[in-house]
């Protein structure tokens, strides 16, 4: 019997203990509540119960603000050989991305940034795509978007997954000019920054299927490494500014090669001289001087300060005049039939004949052969490229620098007043494709990736745009451009020597075969100058390539069979 009862003491005395202890807490909250009851009054209670409800925005599904829409993809979208410009998809992807933003946050967003834009598959002219569109998650003021397209068969009817983007956006606040305009919470150059407002705190996304999960939680992650990973153009102050030295440097050697000029140039631009210097004799100018040379022969120039300070031209006045009676036969062209004059000293006019008919008659023989057109000089480039591949070669970085330029007008313009960020993303893609003809020309060249692309500052309606790239490394079939991108400052007396920087980005272009889209093999090595900044970059492109294809093969695995 003892042993029976001793455990039921036990339990009740465990009883016992927890009831105490459930009285003892509801004795302290209870206490606790009349204290802040006594402290604080009912209308500050009441404040900061809204407060607190205020702070909480609350929750949406991804359903919610999803976006889905259908494109035709139409000739104009598409580059000569009937791909559609990567950068015309960037202009669908940032509508889209931003519709969707715009749906979750209630209130206008800018693009940010381009974590990664990867296409897997070429889309062409007809073709019908889907785009879909959904909020991966939000962070107070900021929230991810991020954006499928698959490409329907026009057999089957069949989805084909091609490319894929995650874009980050900001919600701004609403612009206090009645006019509407940039919100001031967008920072374009040229303004004074004065006080920011407050930043609205976004609805948080609440994920329910599986991928919708999944995407939150990676959606989380490449937060984490934006923010607290290696920033992926830490030092590259350095990189933009050899970009733009090259373009001095360039800008250089093509001013002394059209100083230098070739000698049908320099034979033009005498003869126009001398006619016109024969003009004014004929008709008594009194600027014409005439003087005697050393060897007694007449000579005929002009007064310098009517030609400009510049050296006048000195022609035998026997020379004008022969000018003059050819003019009368109806004859042109003086520098092929005249005598050489005393300054300038151009070529004997029998050297000019016998150089100009050689040099005619063989462009005329290579016009008539059917060897030099360009569809046989694609022929034989391409069966090259099949048979033996390219010979081996070396492109010197400086070599493939490209510049464009751009003004933004209205047209080029978000609802927000700066410029749509699809918009520049297809100019940095123009840009590209120019820097990658400098590395091999009669292939096709389409963009496969753009990384990496940050908004650091906004560009308005007026802004002068400067897109400047240059191809940092080369693969088997493939390229990685570097592009940069700078506005010139309102008001500057040296606008291009001081630039202000906007955007920058690394993009991935493949080279294919015109006709059959097979890549083509580059063998091609890109040469930069050990010890610069430009060089570290190019170190640096294996590793960013590793990165891209293990994003892609995910993309692939996730997506190609949905």
């Amino acid at each position: 019997m003892s042993s029976l009862t001793t455990p039921g003491v036990s339990l009740l005395a465990a009883s016992a203990v927890v009831l105490l202890a459930v009285a003892y807490r509801d004795a302290i909250q209870d206490y606790s509540k009349l204290l802040y009851q006594a402290a604080v009054p009912a209308k500050g209670r009441q404040e900061l119960s809204a407060t607190k409800e205020a702070s909480d925005p609350g929750g949406k599904t991804v359903s919610q603000s999803s976006v889905s829409v259908m494109y035709r993809i139409t000739q104009d979208m598409t580059d000569e050989y009937g791909r559609l410009f990567a950068g015309e998809m960037l202009k669908i992807i940032d509508i889209v991305a931003g519709v969707a933003s715009r749906r979750h946050s209630e209130m206008s967003c800018v693009t940010i940034s381009l974590d990664r834009f990867i296409l897997v598959q070429e889309i062409r002219a007809g073709d019908t795509i889907h785009v879909y569109g959904s909020v991966n998650r939000a962070w107070g003021s900021s929230l991810e978007t991020g954006i499928k397209v698959t490409r329907e068969d026009p057999l089957t009817g069949k989805a084909q997954y091609c490319c894929h983007a995650y874009l980050t956006f900001v919600a701004l606040a609403p612009s206090p000019k009645p006019n509407g305009g940039p919100s001031p919470s967008i920072k374009v150059g040229g303004e004074k920054s004065g006080p920011r407002p407050p930043r609205p705190k976004l609805k948080r996304i609440i994920p329910v299927t599986l991928i919708e999960k999944k995407r939150y939680l990676l959606a989380g992650r490449r937060r984490e490494l934006r923010l607290n990973g290696p920033h992926p153009y830490e030092g590259y102050e350095i990189v933009r500014e050899e970009v733009l030295k090259l373009e001095v440097a360039v800008g250089n050697e093509t001013a002394a090669d059209s100083t230098e000029g070739s000698g049908d140039q320099q034979r033009e631009i005498f003869s126009l001289e001398k006619e016109l210097l024969a003009d004014a004799l004929s008709t008594n100018d009194p600027s014409v001087i005439k003087f005697e040379g050393q060897d007694g022969q007449t000579l005929v120039s002009i007064r310098s300060d009517v030609h400009g300070g510049l050296e006048a031209p000195v022609v035998p006045l026997n020379e004008l005049h022969e000018v003059l009676s050819g003019r009368k036969r109806g004859r042109r062209g003086t520098w092929i039939d005249g005598a050489s004059s005393v300054t300038g000293s151009p070529p004997s006019p029998s050297q000019d004949i016998r150089r100009s008919s050689s040099i005619w008659l063989n462009r005329r023989n290579q016009l008539e052969s059917p060897t030099i057109t360009l569809s046989t000089l694609q022929e034989s480039t391409i069966s090259n490229f099949e048979e033996v591949g390219p010979p081996k070669h070396s492109v010197a970085l400086q070599s493939t620098f490209a510049c464009t330029m751009h003004i933004v007008m209205p047209q080029h313009a978000n609802s927000n007043g700066v410029l749509f960020g699809g918009q520049l993303m297809e100019w940095m893609e123009n840009v590209a494709l120019i820097s990658a003809h400098r590395v091999k020309r009669h292939v096709a060249w389409t963009t496969a990736g753009m990384d990496g692309l940050e908004f650091k500052e906004a560009a308005s309606i007026g802004d002068v745009l400067t897109f400047r790239a240059v191809v940092t490394r080369a693969w088997r079939s493939s390229i990685e451009v570097y592009v940069c991108a700078h506005a010139d400052i309102k008001g500057s007396p040296t606008p291009k020597s001081t630039p202000r920087f906007t955007n920058e980005c690394f993009m991935t272009l493949v080279a294919l075969l015109p006709s059959t889209s097979a890549p083509i093999a580059l063998n091609t090595h890109i040469e930069t100058v050990e010890g610069s900044a430009l060089a570290k970059v190019a170190e640096g492109a294996d590793a960013r390539k590793a990165e891209r294809l293990d994003t892609k093969n995910m993309l692939v695995r996730v997506y190609a069979g949905q």
